[in-house]
């Protein structure tokens, strides 16, 4: 018995831990829940090393920000107090980064992963119902039907302008990276968009601070 256990750790990539959370190199842990077939963290990404080890590059400055051709982060208005709800700010230079900022195991999701996600969430129409928080205090009014059905427990972090390095939406709107652009969410609006910051075809959204949640491979 305890052979078959130990296998079926190892086949799930999370021997040894608790099968219901993921530890990033940093050692920030994060919930993980299940969305039909699918795994995703069930809070936003606050890693600061690549999974190698090799820092990413904190950019306070916005001058810098706006300029940067490396991979960076930041915490929103550059207060730390955020970081525990909202997690970090990532540019798309930190996010394609062979390097990897995702855990062991996890990835950063595809606009297929997205497609699958909000299918089975019963369309775009309706999924930012699902997948916004219901937690009072985050979502500014009108505040549109989430009720945290799905266990993503979206937040709306905002987000960091790349040409002036600004701060923007912080409890409006959340935006996150996939792996061609970004989605986001709305107060006032139950749907999941999936069209804004195509990066392969638009490269000045690259210095963008979105969020980050990772799906697991």
């Amino acid at each position: 018995m305890k052979y078959l256990i130990s296998f079926l750790l190892l086949l799930t990539g999370c021997a040894g831990a608790d099968m219901n959370t993921v530890q990033d190199i940093d050692g920030n842990v994060y919930p993980v829940v299940r969305i039909g077939k699918q795994l995703w963290m069930a809070k936003n990404l606050e890693v600061t090393r690549y999974r190698n080890g090799d820092s990413i590059l904190l950019l306070h400055d916005d001058i810098k920000w706006s300029t940067s051709q490396e991979g960076a982060y930041c915490m929103y208005q550059h207060d730390t107090g955020y970081v525990r709800d909202y997690g970090l700010l990532y540019n798309w230079h930190a996010v394609s980064d062979s390097r990897n900022i995702a855990p062991e195991g996890w990835r950063i999701p595809t606009s297929e992963d997205l497609a699958i996600l909000v299918a089975s969430l019963r369309g775009d129409t309706v999924a930012g119902v699902a997948m916004k928080t219901a937690a009072p205090g985050y979502w500014h009014y009108p505040y549109t039907g989430a009720d945290s059905s799905s266990g993503f427990a979206a937040l709306p972090g905002g987000y960091r302008y790349g040409p002036d390095g600004s701060f923007h939406t912080l409890g409006s709107n959340g935006y996150w990276w996939h792996n061609r652009g970004s989605y986001e969410l709305y107060a006032w609006s139950n749907r999941f968009y999936s069209y804004f910051a195509d990066v392969q075809r638009d490269p000045e959204y690259m210095e963008f601070g979105f969020s980050v949640r990772c799906i697991k491979e």
